[in-house]
């Protein structure tokens, strides 16, 4: 049977009809459909369902399925209205159209040109790069963003130039890069507000949803439309206390199916001319926003090639699960809304198209087979990323001090001052983006009102790692009272994040490998020549009485500021000093004796050109043959300091001195041990990065 659409657009829809298609989509069995549908359900338990069809510029198909509201017994057709989340945005894209087409808004002028006192910002460069377009085909470098605010709980929605002010910054460069965002969404809906003079609700409700007869949709929730409106169920089956946000015009729409069969009916062409001209409707399906091969995004609508071109958006959050599907080539268009967050209305969706399109695959669910668990495969660390990083995350509250180690081996770390150093889950480089996930507290009252977990984005440009910090609501399943609890979703926020390179190591490394000298050499030059034998035995490297001396070093390159090393030295023959470590500071170098003139002398040479047995590092240590002593020694932006067996023996202020080396040490650069007349070994040699804040704490 066909249903009726409104008598405003049948002349233009029956002019419509008369160009021939190439390919005929077929017709199912609507009723075999509404039985699998009612299967479905049945196994998943789902609340309800609603689905519409067109063909052919027909609404061919429309039917609710379930239940609208379980407690009230109330069932679902295809009238009831939906919560279509992420679906609202093809529709406040067409209201940017409409004002286009009005004269109202230039969609490739800057999106700033038609905000208040409160505007975008652009780290990367000018804040006018970002165009109304590249806030329609999510380009325009805003990030994640979503804020759901339960009535409940009574926290106030903010107006839109506080969300502005507060999240409206970007985390890359604007036009590069597609990266979906409800933020850009939320700013179009107060442009439409601004250019047309009337709240967006109200400019959508008269420009587009009365004019198309769209009589059970809406924007919010009006106390007088509560009775059709179909309850949110979180994935357990309880009612989801009611939300709004602070982007509706990304995800406050409400429709029913068969609304949305009328607004399909709209972007195929074949009816409401008189309300968006085909033209625009057009220009809303040019995907200017690349997502991937044979992916792009246009205003509102994400487009796909494959056998057919599919035209698309899906919707998801609390409570809600919505999918809308238009063949333009074929005249058809599918939708699916649910009141639950579950896979069927995608899978609907699919079973439709694979039913009337030919070689259009069905991916049928696989109900009764276990979930696997998927492997995470090792994070395979790129030479750009390895340091330690530190920096700020910008928060409308003031910054954030962050500290990264990204080590060699994989391993990564992450601090917030103040707080703990916490393991970053599951790291990865997608697309030459650091990713991952770590435990931390960013403070601000928007993330305060629940617990979060904070999300990696950041790319490395220039030696520096730019990007963002998403804030997100931990979803992690609580056990409150012995009873099992999953929280609701209350935000995603993105904080722009800057950092630079500190250090170029990341995690703690063994600098010796016990086994061999691998990575070092021998000392040949100057008083190096008739050096004593250098071995590695049984983890030990061993550096033989020297004629005056013997030493080693390290190949390559060597850290220049913050870092530590730890290691165990000891005398085995002679009476100087049995430890000599020259090391980098910045441009200069400095050497550590430990054991020196006469035997006993612990120093710093040379700082202000004064060597260790006469500064301010002079310490004296009455040395044991054969006894390891344990070394530690930091080199930061404000300070070096040194430690033997857990007791500080020199700390010095680094920008407030000179450093440098004796000439016979120049040979042990960068980093090397030197033992003079004497005969020494060492053992455990270790390196880690250190964040310049963290020192002395």
């Amino acid at each position: 049977m066909r249903l009726p659409i409104p008598l405003i657009s049948l002349v233009l829809l029956l002019g419509s009809l008369e160009s021939p298609m190439n390919l005929q989509a077929k017709e199912p069995d609507f009723d075999d459909i509404s039985e699998w549908i009612q299967r479905q359900l049945d196994f998943t338990g789902d609340p309800g369902l609603a689905v519409a069809v067109v063909k052919d510029g027909e609404i061919v198909f429309a039917k609710g399925f379930g239940w609208a509201d379980k407690e009230n017994r109330r069932k679902a057709d295809e009238h009831t209205a939906y919560s279509i989340a992420s679906i609202s945005k093809p529709i406040t894209a067409t209201g940017i159209q409409l004002l286009a087409q009005a004269g109202k808004i230039e969609i490739d002028q800057p999106a700033n040109k038609y905000l208040g006192k409160a505007k975008i910002r652009n780290p990367f460069g000018e804040a006018d790069e970002i165009s109304v377009r590249q806030l329609l085909n999510h380009t325009s470098g805003l990030g994640l963003h979503f804020q759901f605010y339960y009535q409940a709980d009574g926290y106030p929605v903010p107006n839109r130039d506080t969300t502005i002010r507060h999240y409206g910054i970007t985390t890359r460069k604007p036009g590069e890069t597609y990266y979906y965002c409800n933020l850009g969404y939320g700013i179009l809906d107060y442009i439409i507000a601004r250019r047309s003079g009337r709240d967006y609700p109200q400019f959508i409700q008269q420009a587009l949803f009365d004019p198309m007869g769209m009589k059970h949709s809406f924007i919010g929730l009006p106390t007088g439309k509560r009775n059709n409106v179909a309850v949110r169920y979180d994935r357990q089956g309880n009612a989801i206390p009611l939300y709004e946000f602070d982007h509706d015009g990304g995800s406050a729409v409400y429709a029913s199916a068969y609304d949305l069969a009328l607004f399909a009916l709209l972007h195929l062409g074949d009816a409401f001319q008189e309300v968006l001209s085909p033209k625009h409707v057009q220009q809303m399906k040019e995907p200017t926003g690349e997502i991937g091969p044979g992916s792009g995004y246009g205003m509102g609508w994400r487009m796909d090639k494959g056998d057919y071109e599919i035209v698309s958006h899906t919707g998801g959050m609390p409570g809600v699960a919505t999918r809308l599907s238009l063949v333009p080539e074929q005249k058809l268009a599918v939708v699916s809304l649910s009141n639950k967050e579950s896979s069927l209305p995608h899978q609907a969706v699919k079973k439709i198209l694979s039913e009337m399109l030919d070689n259009y695959p069905y991916d049928r669910p696989n109900l009764l087979l276990p979930a696997r668990r998927k492997s995470i495969p090792a994070f395979k660390v790129s030479d750009d990323f390895i340091g330690t990083w530190s920096g700020r995350i910008e928060t409308y509250e003031g910054p954030r001090q962050l500290q990264l180690w990204i080590g060699r081996d994989g391993d990564c770390r992450a601090r917030i001052e103040g707080q703990l150093v916490t393991v970053i889950t599951n790291p990865g480089l997608n697309g030459g983006m650091l990713t991952g996930i770590f435990s931390g507290d960013l403070q601000t009252s928007d993330t305060s009102r629940v617990k979060h977990l904070l999300r990696l984005r950041l790319q490395c440009k220039d030696d520096e790692l730019v990007g963002a910090v998403e804030a997100v609501t931990n979803m992690n399943t609580q056990w409150i009272q012995g009873e099992r609890v999953i929280p609701r979703a209350y935000y995603g926020l993105s904080h722009y994040t800057k950092l630079k390179r500190v250090s170029a190591i990341g995690s703690q490394q063994t600098l010796f490998n016990g086994k061999d000298l691998t990575g070092w050499e021998a000392l040949k030059d100057y008083d190096f020549k008739n050096h004593g034998a250098i071995e590695v035995e049984e983890g030990v490297l061993k550096l033989g009485k020297g004629s005056p001396a013997s030493g080693i070093r390290i190949k390559g390159e060597f850290p220049r500021m913050n870092y530590e090393v730890e290691f165990e030295a000891r005398r085995v023959e002679g009476s100087d000093f049995f430890c000599g470590l020259t090391f980098p500071i910045n441009e200069n170098y400095c050497t550590l004796i430990i054991g020196g003139w006469g035997g006993g002398v612990v120093g710093l040479s040379n700082i202000d050109t004064m060597a260790a047995v006469e500064n301010e590092t002079t310490r004296y240590l009455e040395v044991e043959d054969k006894r390891w002593y344990k070394v530690a020694l930091t080199v930061s932006d404000e300070q070096i300091q040194v430690w033997i067996d857990n007791l500080e023996y020199a700390n010095v202020k680094t920008k407030e001195h000179k450093f440098d080396i004796w000439w016979e040490q120049e040979p042990a650069r960068p980093f090397g041990f030197v033992s003079w007349n004497t005969g020494a070994e060492f053992r455990n040699i270790f390196i880690k990065p250190i964040a310049p804040y963290l020192i002395g704490k």
